[in-house]
């Protein structure tokens, strides 16, 4: 399978590569039309600033498809071009007899066989395979089956397939024929005191892997500690056990959550060459799009939500400079980072993109895996800086600011597309009273462990929020009412499942009461966040743990 999806993406960018040789001489008679205008004299002006574009587009393109020469040789002729300071004709015969012998030049170039492209990074260079990504097995070696029981309700609450396991001979046999994502091992197992850990070390030492595990225990000594550490145990769980930590242990241990992939949008009007970024990037598992028509730009930034712009220094409707102005106008993409893609590398022109808020500068031609290294370290600081600014620290969720900001972009996407949104918004039930009777630091337990419910159980395309202390928001695009009604209603179940530890008074519940608004014509964020804001109100009053739907927009 990987073998056929590599030829696919292979077979793609050498059908790139073949569309590009084949626009070449369209692209030579159009430069050739343009320098005998620009020589008669027919409005040369114009003409002037065409034939610089288009060698520019050349210049930076070229290499991109294995034909470096030719590149190299329409820089040239770029740079000839940009000596003629604006006049409409050439000064003398020497200067056009030499820009004459530049674009003969290019011709020659053109016929020349491209040289192989160098390979970037692969997806599967970067980490784990999808298969492993997905692998929610976990074996709990546990000889108290109440306590495994539990163990299995909690967890699975969180989208974990739990399988238990009574003593060390069980355990070993399971392992011979599957292999789990973790393991939650019992200090204490039939066959000793330590035998939890005595397991674990002696499987590690009979295979070539680490198998990821976290140790429970009814004891807090230091010896039992020891034990766990030497067996490679990555985490000690205490009884009675937090579930909401030992859910958060587990996900960072077997990165069951990775990444999304960064959103890049590609902004040249070259399409073949946009084309080619895109293929490059998606084969690197980013989600790549393309705009050759600046004029789209900020309908596909609110459509797309890109994380970063990859964008060409000259384009025909408007530079990548004024385009990046129109941009920075717009204060939800004030933060948006910018790269500047060109041939030029002139300080004073690269200082000039750099004023109008962009972020770096990248010079064409750029290599296929210079291409992936270069936004990848972008978009991995771009990222973290933004979630820095846009997170709730205590849940990682997007802060009531961000929430917000979101909830505006989707509303305008569903009134120019007509598509569905439903938002909901979360209320936990009797939240001072977690506090006043289990501690703050209960209380933000309660909040974490709701925050990880809903990362799990939603799915990547709802945006999630906190919009106060016990509040949260979901937005859940194309997606009818009484659909996100029933969702909404299994989160609430599986919620009222999840156990919390407290000191005071031992393991508790909680739950939670939520209101749901569709959007519906005429209706904008405000008036949807209000009539969504109210129905959590009104299921409290019907009882609370429960999920109302509001009538319509207030």
């Amino acid at each position: 399978m990987a073998e056929t999806v590599a030829s696919s993406r292979l077979h793609k960018l050498e059908q790139l590569r073949a569309a590009y040789r084949s626009e070449l001489a369209q692209r030579l008679e159009a430069m050739e039309t343009c320098w005998l205008d620009v020589r008669g004299g027919h409005d040369a002006a114009a003409r002037v600033e065409e034939l610089q574009r288009l060698a520019h587009s050349l210049a930076g393109s070229a290499g991109t498809f294995g034909m470096a020469a030719l590149g190299q040789a329409a820089r040239v002729l770029e740079l000839a071009i940009s000596g003629l300071g604006g006049v409409a004709t050439a000064r003398d015969a020497q200067q056009r007899a030499s820009i004459d012998a530049d674009i003969a030049a290019l011709r020659g170039h053109a016929r020349q066989e491209p040289t192989a492209p160098a390979a970037a990074a692969s997806p599967a260079a970067r980490g784990g395979t999808a298969g492993e990504a997905e692998n929610r097995l976990l074996f709990v070696i546990e000889d108290d089956a109440a306590l495994a029981k539990a163990i299995a309700t909690q967890l699975g609450a969180f989208g974990w397939n739990v399988q238990r396991l009574a003593n060390a001979t069980a355990a070993r046999e399971a392992l011979q024929g599957t292999r789990p994502a973790a393991l939650i091992v019992d200090m204490t197992l039939p066959e000793g005191l330590h035998a939890g850990p005595e397991l674990i070390s002696g499987i590690q030492r009979s295979t070539d892997s680490q198998l990821p595990h976290v140790i429970v225990s009814s004891h807090w000594d230091w010896n039992s500690r020891l034990a766990a550490a030497r067996s490679g145990a990555e985490a000690y769980f205490v009884k009675p056990v937090d579930f909401a930590a030992l859910t958060d242990r587990l996900d960072t241990l077997t990165r069951r959550s990775p990444p999304q992939p960064y959103r890049v949008l590609i902004v040249e009007d070259t399409t073949v060459l946009a084309e080619h970024y895109a293929q490059v990037l998606a084969d690197a598992g980013m989600e790549a799009r393309v705009v050759v028509d600046a004029t789209r730009l900020l309908e596909v930034l609110a459509d797309f939500s890109p994380e970063l712009v990859l964008m060409d220094l000259y384009m025909p409707a408007c530079t990548g400079i004024e385009a990046a102005r129109v941009v920075r106008q717009d204060p939800k993409f004030t933060g948006l980072p910018i790269v500047f893609l060109s041939t030029e590398s002139g300080g004073a022109q690269q200082l000039a993109a750099m004023q109008t808020g962009a972020d770096d500068f990248l010079e064409k031609p750029i290599s296929d895996a210079d291409l992936v290294a270069a936004v990848s370290v972008r978009a991995v600081r771009f990222r973290a800086l933004a979630a820095l600014i846009r997170q709730n620290s205590l849940t990682g969720l997007l802060n009531h600011i961000t929430f917000k900001l979101q909830l505006e972009g989707e509303v305008s996407r569903v009134q120019r597309s007509g598509a569905m949104l439903t938002l909901a918004m979360l209320d936990i039930d009797l939240f001072k009273h977690v506090n006043d009777n289990h501690g703050h630091p209960v209380g933000d337990r309660v909040i974490h462990g709701l925050a990880q419910l809903l990362r799990k159980r939603l799915r990547r395309c709802d945006v999630i929020g906190r919009c106060g202390g016990e509040e949260f928001g979901v937005l859940m695009p194309d997606t009818p009412l009484a659909v996100a009604v029933r969702v909404m209603d299994a989160v609430r179940e599986q919620f009222g499942h999840v156990h919390f530890a407290s000191a005071k008074h031992g393991p508790f519940r909680c739950t939670f009461s939520a209101g749901l608004a569709a959007f519906s014509d005429g209706v904008d964020e405000g008036s949807l966040l209000r009539t969504a804001d109210e129905a959590p109100y009104v299921a409290k009053r019907s009882g609370r743990n429960r999920v109302c739907a509001a009538a319509g927009p207030q």
